[in-house]
């Protein structure tokens, strides 16, 4: 695991915070969180572009090589593992077939700390049973 520490300017948390101001929404964490990896990536080689695709939450282009990043976001100062989970059969199987994670903590803050989480080196994955609950129908 490797670990980093970003720290992005007040107007530009404001921005952020513009874009996506519930922060107590998962889905709104989650695109915060996916804007400051971007930011992050950029502050290392801001040659990369960012390409769209279906499933990935970020795929990124550096010199001719594509690669593709689930990220989590947590308003939490620790990388809280007990929260973290995968929600699709498609996200689990580009884990264990060499995606990576990006987890942001720190969410809506200056100051926020990037981890890089390799399957099989940092983490690996647990089946859960999980259900969806639906109103009943007479």
């Amino acid at each position: 695991m490797t670990e980093h520490n970003f720290e992005i300017k007040a107007q530009k948390l404001n921005e952020l915070l513009d874009l996506f101001p519930n922060l107590g929404k998962n889905s709104d964490v989650g695109k915060f969180a996916v804007e400051v990896a971007k930011l992050f990536i950029l502050s290392i080689n801001p040659n990369t572009t960012f390409n769209i695709k279906r499933g990935v939450d970020l795929s990124i282009m550096l010199n001719g090589i594509e690669e593709d990043f689930e990220i989590k976001g947590t308003a939490a100062n620790d990388i809280g593992w007990n929260k973290l989970k995968v929600s699709s059969q498609f996200c689990y199987d580009n884990l264990i077939n060499g995606m990576n994670i990006i987890r942001v903590t720190n969410i809506g803050q200056t100051n926020m700390r990037i981890y890089y989480l390799i399957h099989e080196e940092d983490f690996e994955l647990v089946p859960e049973a999980r259900w969806t609950i639906k109103k009943r129908r007479n």
